[in-house]
């Protein structure tokens, strides 16, 4: 490095600039490199003229004239080409010298720019930081008055809210100082009107307290009224549920558990009115009165539910009854399981009660027979009908006609043969017949 640049004083550092494309790169000569570039150089040129003269010397030792000749003159032409080359490089050296000079003078006014845009961009830099400092003082100042701003703003819209609240008291205060003063006139100016409301309304109440003692006279004949026809109902179903041989007891059991009705309890008339927990006498008439109703009306559920009344709708007469007979085709004493009614073909035959069909259909001597399934293990069956109008499983009510009375089977004439099964014991249908007539 100390020889180079002790030698840079006589032959300046050079650098070579190579452009590819977008890309430039440059080759460093310093100043030994130049020399020895140089030496290399001129070693390569002496190499050639003394190999040149060698030549030419072998050339000159030929005796032939004419040899020699064409030799001296070869010799020449390899010098001047010589010459030429050596003035070639020198010219290339000398241009890429120059052109070496100009890229050094451009890498240096480029470095020189380069310096100064560093130092105006440092200066940039320190102001940029100078205004960005100012720009977060000034935010900063910015918020905090933000502050000061949304806190005043709040102080005054309470300051607003206390003042309406405050006028809205003023105004409220002097409407009900208004009302006082308005309501103490009145009530000055219509004390003589009051004082003869008073006595109208004594006299009123007088009139009132009359009514009552009419309404509650009233009131005491239509309790009565509808606690005998109550009472009465009952006594009758329960006369028909006595003449069928239905035990009341288990029957009302049975019936309450699927019952939907509404009512009071069935307490006595003797209970006393705090056994229900209330005061008015009138109150526990009427909730036994309910009660009373309840029990009528379950009575009512349970005979819907069985086979009272005549299966026969339409005129008939009665050809055999319950019990021992004489058969009609072959003689002779047999028992008879139900009741014979004779009528015309095609009589409507009617379900005496609420049930669920389970046979409709031919059957040996009863012929066409319909059986229905009712409430509390009863049966009832129809034999001998000519046509009929219901199928297993359809459910039938009270007075809807199944089916015709005919002759079909094991008859001697239109009639229908009406069987009563209780348990699946035959039972006399004449009993529930007979009980039903004055109830339904």
């Amino acid at each position: 490095m100390g020889l180079n640049r002790l030698l840079g004083r006589i032959v300046p550092e050079r650098r070579i600039y190579i452009t590819r494309g977008d890309q430039t790169s440059h080759a460093r000569l310093t100043p030994l490199r130049q020399i020895a570039l140089g030496m290399g150089a001129s070693a390569l040129f002496g190499f050639g003229v003394w190999g040149t003269a060698l030549t030419s010397a072998q050339y000159f030792m030929v005796p032939d004239a004419t040899a020699s000749s064409v030799v001296q003159h070869a010799q020449i032409d390899r010098i001047e080409a010589l010459e030429a080359d050596r003035a070639h490089y020198a010219a290339a050296s000398e241009a890429a010298r120059v052109r070496a000079a100009e890229l050094s003078n451009t890498l240096a006014s480029l470095q020189g720019d380069l310096v100064r845009l560093t130092q105006e961009n440092a200066v940039r830099a320190e102001m940029a930081s100078n205004l960005e400092a100012a720009m977060e003082a000034s935010l900063a100042a910015a918020a905090l008055l933000e502050q000061e701003r949304d806190a005043a703003r709040s102080e005054l819209t309470l300051a607003r809210y206390d003042l309406r609240r405050q006028q809205d008291m003023a105004v409220d205060l002097q409407a009900t100082v208004g009302l006082v003063l308005d309501g103490m006139e009145r009530t000055a100016n219509n004390r003589d009107l009051i004082a003869d409301q008073l006595v109208a309304m004594d006299e009123e109440r007088e009139i009132l307290e009359t009514r009552a003692i009419i309404a509650e006279q009233r009131q005491e004949r239509v309790f009565a009224r509808l606690e005998d026809a109550v009472e009465g109902g009952i006594e009758q179903l329960d006369q028909v549920f006595r003449t069928a041989g239905a035990n009341m007891d288990v029957l009302m059991a049975s019936i309450s558990a699927d019952y939907n009705g509404q009512g009071g309890p069935d307490l006595l008339p003797d209970a006393g009115v705090d056994a229900l927990g209330l005061s008015d006498p009138a109150s526990l008439r009427m909730t036994l009165l309910l009660g009373r109703i309840d029990a009528l009306n379950m009575r009512r559920s349970a005979a819907q539910r069985m086979p009272f009344g005549d299966p026969v709708a339409g005129a008939y007469r009665l050809t055999s009854g319950f019990g021992t007979r004489r058969d009609p085709i072959n003689g002779g004493r047999r028992a008879h399981n139900g009741m014979d009614f004779a009528g015309p073909v095609g009589t409507p035959i009617v379900a005496p009660g609420e049930g669920e069909v389970t046979f409709a259909g031919r059957q040996s001597g009863y012929g066409n027979v319909i059986k229905i399934r009712h409430a509390f293990g009863y049966e009832t069956v129809y034999a001998h009908l000519h046509r009929i109008h219901v199928s297993v499983g359809d459910r039938v009510t009270r007075g809807e006609r199944i089916g015709d009375m005919g002759s079909t089977g094991r008859s001697t004439g239109s009639h229908l043969h009406y069987e009563i099964r209780q348990g699946g014991t035959p039972v006399n249908p004449s009993t529930y017949v007979r009980a039903a007539a004055n109830v339904f």
